[in-house]
């Protein structure tokens, strides 16, 4: 018998999120995009690439296994990253609004445990599918990819940390304004707000390999828009870590003193952002009268 309530209320969300149809479809969807990208990767390492004897085919030619590996990591980590976003933003604006428009939150706070505890217990439960999805999208990349084109990637516990700050980010952010707004408003504002952060995110990567050369104005907003909702850190944090670690391309980066990471206060940061959201969340919840 398992007494800790908190962890039944943990199961019942998890129980309840696998049987709603938007889970399924993102497990459809994944099976689909790692099928594609398979195909994709396998078509890709049996293509000839030495056709020519110009400087362009020459420095094809330089390029290895690591370097295919690299491109491919790139092209396929927005992808997958969307596909999580998308499912998070959708399980968690509705887990707790369910729970209390269909009259069952009376009765979980009825039993002898704390609000602390009904508010975390339900609310992980999305984060926690969420985050097994994005474990098999990002792994079934890295493992296709090492298939064919034998890498070694630069850092894979870092991968693990970044992807939980990332989804953190986002999961709070949703959980908060669920309780605030309706689900569909929320749902959006999440929404756009990971799309600004990604974009900003980009262009702040941007920024490091030409230091000096950007507006004074892009560069601030840019700034503002990392730390105002830093979901975009964790998700590089995702990509650096899983990159080849002896890519020509990054070498060649390196050399001129461009290196792709993210600090790890980056990460630290995140999850104290996501801290305050969840407290300002708990602080509404408390406040509510069911």
């Amino acid at each position: 018998m398992i007494r800790n309530r908190g962890t039944i209320l943990f199961l019942n969300g998890i129980e309840q999120l696998l049987r709603r149809k938007i889970v399924l479809t993102a497990a459809i969807a994944t099976v689909a995009f790692l099928g594609l990208y398979w195909w994709g990767v396998s078509a890709a390492s049996s293509a000839d690439l030495s056709m020519g004897h110009g400087e362009a085919d020459m420095a094809v030619a330089m390029l290895g296994p690591e370097d295919a590996a690299l491109a491919a990591i790139l092209t396929a980590g927005p992808l997958a990253a969307t596909l999580v976003t998308a499912l998070i933003i959708v399980i968690g604006s509705t887990m707790l609004p369910e729970e209390i428009g269909q009259g069952r939150m009376p009765f979980w706070l009825s039993l002898p445990q704390t609000r602390l505890k009904v508010y975390l217990s339900l609310g992980l439960a999305p984060l926690a599918v969420s985050y097994v999805l994005a474990l098999i999208l990002f792994g079934g990349i890295f493992v296709i990819t090492s298939i064919y084109f034998p890498f070694t990637a630069r850092n894979i516990p870092f991968v693990f940390i970044s992807m939980l700050a990332w989804l953190t980010v986002v999961w709070a952010a949703v959980m908060l304004l669920s309780l605030v707004l309706k689900k569909i408003a929320s749902m959006l504002i999440v929404f756009f707000l990971s799309s600004i952060a990604s974009l900003f995110g980009g262009l702040y990567e941007i920024m490091k390999m030409f230091p000096g050369d950007t507006p004074k104005a892009l560069e601030t907003i840019t700034h503002t828009v990392i730390y105002v909702f830093p979901a975009d850190r964790g998700y590089r944090g995702v990509l650096y870590g899983l990159i080849p670690a002896d890519a020509v391309i990054t070498e060649n980066l390196a050399f001129f003193g461009v290196t792709a990471s993210v600090p790890s206060l980056h990460l630290v940061y995140a999850f104290f952002w996501s801290l305050v959201l969840l407290s300002i969340g708990y602080w509404k919840f408390r406040r509510m009268d069911f």
